[in-house]
């Protein structure tokens, strides 16, 4: 039977063999995921056939080169209506936008919206009135599937043992690993492009290799074979783009023979056989707004070049080190011991309730997991992580479904929460550039076009093909603020980063242009004169009627706006008006939070909360988290959303503390359970952001309870702790979640260490320590802490920014707990001590740009 694997903490393994024969869903059930951003793959791990499922995050059906857009009416003999610059003006492929034409009648449709909502307050989502505001999904297309690498022996083995495959998340490779007699046959799929298959002793290799299209149907599939480099061409149904994979067969060993035709290549007799694979499309992140497709066979025939021109060893080191430099940056021990239990029985142990300490390794295995996967799936020069569909996708239909594509109301952010903190900025970027080169340009058009507005906006929706108008999805249609919650995250990359150029020349633009469109845009709440600003018509998302301001529209607007006055304090602001009307609109803008009647945080601005009602949407705390601007109102009271009878109204008209804010939050989310209510659905969303809120509120029990939900649902039984009916953005959710209950960072010039109350107690026991947590300045923290979670030592290295820095230490306590004399501050290797200020359980200190502080705390 075969051992663990050596030489690495964190991977998945198995001895139970598999049988990638079985076809897409058995891959899916079983299969490793790799990745370089833009290209993945799944590897099934057989012994005597090994499919490897290609995916390439552009195979996409739709676009502007679609034949006949969805649903449209069929043209007749010899018209072309709908193609490419082609047609009707009507039929053209637009985002989601309508005609210019037609802009007044949407921007009457949207004015009358707001008349109804201002005179009925409340409006049911199917009423007419509110249909008029849906808008065209045709042409959205979705995610395709785009081939195989088949990869067969040629002479089945009789008898196989020692069998063993694992996918170590510290190097990024997988492998096969299985003995037949006395010979050991090994296979590498690493670094997404190759795959090595050896054994033991020489002229043992004998295999067949072959590469297939999803899309044999549309006639256009074309094979060659030169020099054994398979390839394979084809041209998507939907929309005519090209699609194309090469494969080249390199073998070791003069004695081999190799036969090969236009679909297979076989390799009998060598000593060794490696595979270089690469595959692209037509499309291109600057083809907006045509997207003509454009050939990728020179672009692919240079990569491959480049690739077998080099050795196969030079090659994997590479991209150890390039995979290593990202991983290897933040490492998490809660006191688990070292497993060796094969990933399957380690779930059933943890399901049966016999895991153990075990148990606590799946814990950090989940956070190290989701990180490994955003590294494989998000990397400059690829589009975002969707999440949704790119590895698990196997249809070649191409139907218009918003749903599979980048679903920007929760998933598309969430799949980014556990970017910053943990050293994976760097994969942030494919975002910035989505929303620079996509959404921004074809978001301009739709706030002209359907709001009268200057600046961008995006409504939840969108795909490869800048889609930014809203779809006719039922209860989720309709969220103008996507663009404020997403520019959240250019503003996190300047912190995190504190690069002045990045914010000048991308962050602020962008977020310039977001604010913008609510400075045109926003209207005032009963008083003409002196109402609050709100957001009207607003929806939250899949839950209630149509109001003016629900709560997460609001705080998503606050946060925008003034996070765009922060950044002009930084870059300047040439555009006077443009300042002031900004600063105007901050101090008039709702900013979300009222307390209602039965005590609980308000999720519409009139009081019209279901105590017992299970909605998954959180919408109404973004505040908490993943924002944070709760936690920074005043802790008295001042002037609330404004005067009036509104239900809801707090008394007196004045704004809550921000004491009796967090309660209210707290009182709101026991009332949402855990997100496992049928009306809940099996969304892992739902589970990962109530662990997260209830970590940033201090509450372990109930943000592992959470976690614990999330795991029993879409982790313990899944061979590969993939749920792809969920996607993936549960699981990078609650990564973050179990990372914000041991280290946060709420806002610059802050970190809380063990500050949640209650945690697991298998995660005290053993000790523990956390390395390479970033902070919002981007200084980079690592701690360690005693069984019960005593933290004993804190270090900080300032690598970008001098300024002060608040350190809150949940077992610190006040004077009378652990008085002063015994927490000391020096400079990393040095005797010398530094000044610092006690305020109860907080170290504040000054630390300068390059120097490593570190906090030690005596018995």
């Amino acid at each position: 039977m075969a051992g663990p694997p050596e030489n690495s903490t964190w991977r998945l393994w198995y001895r139970k063999r598999t049988d990638p024969s079985k076809g897409i869903r058995e891959i899916e059930k079983t299969g490793f995921l790799l990745g370089n951003g833009r290209s993945q793959v799944m590897v099934g791990g057989g012994i005597h056939v090994e499919r490897i499922r290609l995916s390439e995050e552009s195979s996409w059906s739709g676009g502007p080169g679609v034949d006949r857009v969805a649903n449209a009416p069929p043209p007749g003999d010899g018209d072309s209506a709908g193609k490419t610059g082609e047609g009707e003006e009507g039929e053209k492929y637009r985002g989601g936008n309508v005609p210019v034409e037609e802009a007044t009648e949407r921007q009457e449709a949207l004015e009358k919206v707001r008349l109804v909502v201002k005179e009925k307050r409340r409006v049911r989502p199917k009423e007419k009135i509110v249909e008029s505001l849906k808008g065209d999904e045709r042409g959205f297309g979705s995610q395709v599937a785009f081939g195989e690498l088949l990869v067969e022996e040629v002479k089945k083995f009789e008898t196989v043992h020692e069998y063993r495959r694992e996918l170590d998340l510290e190097t990024g490779v997988a492998v096969v690993t299985f003995s037949v007699g006395d010979l050991q046959y090994r296979r590498f799929p690493d670094a997404v492009c190759v795959m090595r298959l050896q054994a033991s002793e020489p002229k043992s290799i004998n295999i067949k290799v072959s590469l297939s299209s999803a899309h044999e149907e549309t006639g256009t599939t074309e094979y060659t074979n030169v020099h054994n480099r398979l390839g394979m061409r084809s041209r998507l149904k939907s929309n005519n783009m090209t699609i194309e994979a090469m494969v080249t067969v390199t073998t070791e060993g003069a004695t081999g023979v190799s036969l090969a035709n236009s679909r297979q290549v076989v390799a009998l007799g060598f000593d060794a056989v490696t595979l270089y694979y690469t595959m692209g499309t037509g499309w291109t992140l600057g083809g907006y707004p045509n997207f003509e497709d454009k050939d990728p066979h020179d672009r692919l025939t240079s990569d491959m070049d480049k690739a077998v021109g080099g050795s196969y060893g030079d090659l994997y080191l590479k991209h150890v080190k390039d995979h290593q430099t990202l991983f290897q940056g933040f490492q998490l021990d809660l006191g688990q011991t070292e497993n060796k239990l094969p990933t399957d029985e380690l779930l059933n142990a943890v399901k049966e309730g016999k895991a153990g300490e075990e148990g606590t390794y799946l814990d950090a295995l989940v956070v190290q997991y989701a990180r490994y996967l955003l590294i494989a799936s998000s990397r400059p020069g690829s589009l975002p992580l969707s999440g949704r569909s790119l590895w698990s996708q196997d249809q070649i239909t191409g139907l218009d479904d918003p749903s599979s594509g980048y679903k920007m109301d929760i998933d598309l952010q969430m799949n980014y929460w556990l970017a910053e903190s943990t050293g994976l900025g760097e994969t942030v970027t494919p975002l910035i550039d989505y929303m620079e080169n996509l959404l921004v340009p074809r978001g301009q058009d739709t706030a002209s076009l359907y709001y009268g507005a200057r600046g961008w906006l995006t409504h939840p929706y969108s795909n490869i093909w800048a889609h930014t108008g809203p779809t006719a999805q039922d209860q989720t249609f309709y969220l103008p603020t996507v663009a404020a919650w997403l520019c959240q995250h250019a503003w996190d990359r300047y912190l995190y980063s504190q690069d002045y150029y990045f914010l000048r020349d991308h962050a602020y633009k962008l977020m310039k242009g977001a604010a913008q469109f609510w400075v045109d845009t926003l209207v005032r709440l009963e008083d003409p004169e002196n109402g609050p600003l709100v957001v009207s018509p607003s929806f939250s998302p899949g839950h209630g009627g149509v109001t003016a301001g629900t709560a997460m529209d609001q705080q998503l607007v606050w946060q925008l706006l003034n996070n765009t006055l922060e950044a002009i304090a930084v870059v300047g602001e040439r555009d006077r008006v443009f300042a002031q009307n900004l600063t105007s609109a901050l101090e008039a803008v709702a900013p979300g939070f009222r307390i209602g009647s039965w005590g609980q945080l308000q999720e519409w601005y009139l009081d019209l909360d279901e105590p017992n009602e299970r909605a998954p949407y959180l919408g109404y705390l973004w505040a908490v988290y993943p924002g944070n601007h709760l936690f920074f109102r005043n802790s008295s009271s001042s002037t609330g959303d404004g005067e009036g009878d509104d239900e809801g109204d707090d008394e007196g008209g004045k704004e809550p503390t921000r004491e009796e804010l967090l309660a209210a939050a707290r009182t709101s989310l026991i009332t949402r359970g855990l997100g496992d209510r049928p009306q809940g659905g099996d969304m892992g969303w739902a589970k990962s952001w109530r662990a997260a809120v209830w970590a940033r509120l201090g509450d372990g029990r109930l943000a592992y309870r959470a976690v614990e939900t999330f795991k029993q649902d879409h982790i313990l039984e899944q061979l590969n702790l993939l749920d792809f009916n969920d996607g993936l953005s549960g699981l990078l959710g609650v990564g973050a979640a179990m990372v914000e209950m041991v280290i946060q960072s709420r806002a610059p010039g802050y970190v809380d260490i063990l500050t949640v109350t209650d945690l697991p107690n298998q995660w005290l026991k053993r000790g523990g320590s956390v390395e390479g947590f970033r902070t919002r300045e981007g200084h980079v923290v690592s701690s360690r802490w005693e069984v019960g979670g005593t933290v004993r030592q804190v270090e900080v290295f300032a690598s970008l920014k001098t300024g002060s820095l608040r350190v809150k230490v949940g077992s610190l306590g006040g004077e009378e707990r652990t008085p002063s004399e015994k927490v000391r501050v020096s400079l990393k290797d040095s005797t010398k001590v530094v000044g610092y200020s006690r305020e109860g359980d907080v170290v504040v200190m000054a630390v300068a740009k390059g120097q490593t502080y570190v906090i030690d705390i005596d018995d």
